[in-house]
């Protein structure tokens, strides 16, 4: 049955003026006519009875139907909001690094709370561009990965060394480092660092998971390096009284997941960008 044509027939059966409707519906008599007209021989009864001289009235099928269609436009309503209702519902799946799920990501959710559900996953910044290609996540956060049409932001900022607060280093002492198992990146940027100087260090711990990284640092044994936008207390920058030397600059990119369109996603990119850039970490 034409849900347009059955709008007009209720209309018409409340109104029972075809001008009238017409003009509610924004169209023009014969359109309502031949709708009804449409509408009569799909259900093979005459709706209205109306002649020349005579008032419109409804048939008894007329009014049957009006009946029943009135319940078939409510649920048609209902199904579509339901559409909507679930289509809001629909998480906003972020896939980060734990770093920055400790850091960035808590800020930027915060400016966007109410706006839509969001459910967080924790992986490698190399594991999570496949997770994107294979639409297992909506938006990636990470150590930038390179230029590619789905990055949405990227932020450029210095790395920097990371300590626990009170954390004494001499200017001349070797330096404890700790560094994740595989982060071979970061470890080679602070050596390389260390050596330009002339200063040693050397690695005094590791660890398979960013949270055993943490704990290692915050229990004042060693320090690490970080981008300066995931430094959040209780970890703090190393007082440029210790003597280290600066770090190269690295970014934190956003990418978005092609033809994703989840609600909440704009709000959270803005977000993201305004949480890494409110600051340069606690220090001392």
């Amino acid at each position: 049955m034409d849900l347009n044509a059955l709008e007009s027939f209720v209309l018409s059966a409340e109104t029972l003026n075809f001008s009238q409707t017409a003009q509610r519906r924004n169209t023009v008599q014969s359109a309502i006519s031949a709708q009804i007209r449409k509408l009569e021989q799909e259900v093979g009864h005459k709706l209205f009875d109306r002649g020349r001289g005579k008032a419109m009235t409804l048939t008894p099928e007329g009014r049957a139907l009006a009946v029943q269609g009135r319940r078939i436009l409510g649920l048609a309503d209902e199904a579509v909001r339901s559409l909507d209702t679930a289509r809001q519902a629909r998480p906003l799946r972020l896939g980060t690094t734990v770093t920055l799920a400790l850091s960035v990501v808590p800020e930027a959710l915060a400016e966007t709370a109410g706006q839509t559900r969001v459910e967080i996953d924790c992986d490698r910044s190399d594991r999570l561009l496949a997770r994107l290609d294979a639409g297992d996540i909506d938006v990636a956060l990470m150590m930038d990965q390179g230029r590619r049409s789905d990055r949405a932001m990227v932020v450029d900022m210095p790395l920097v060394w990371v300590a626990a607060h009170g954390f004494a280093l001499a200017p001349d002492a070797d330096v404890p480092l700790v560094f994740l198992t595989d982060g071979r990146d970061l470890r080679s940027h602070a050596f390389a660092a260390l050596d330009r100087v002339g200063r040693r260090g050397f690695l005094a711990h590791l660890s398979p998971h960013p949270i055993g990284l943490r704990a290692l640092v915050q229990a004042g044994l060693a320090v690490t390096i970080m981008p300066q936008a995931a430094v959040r207390e209780p970890l703090y920058r190393v007082s440029k009284t210790a003597g280290l030397p600066a770090l190269p600059r690295v970014a934190l990119s956003l990418y978005r997941r092609t033809g994703a369109d989840v609600p909440g996603t704009e709000a959270l990119t803005a977000g993201v960008r305004r949480a890494i850039c409110s600051g340069d970490g606690p220090g001392p």
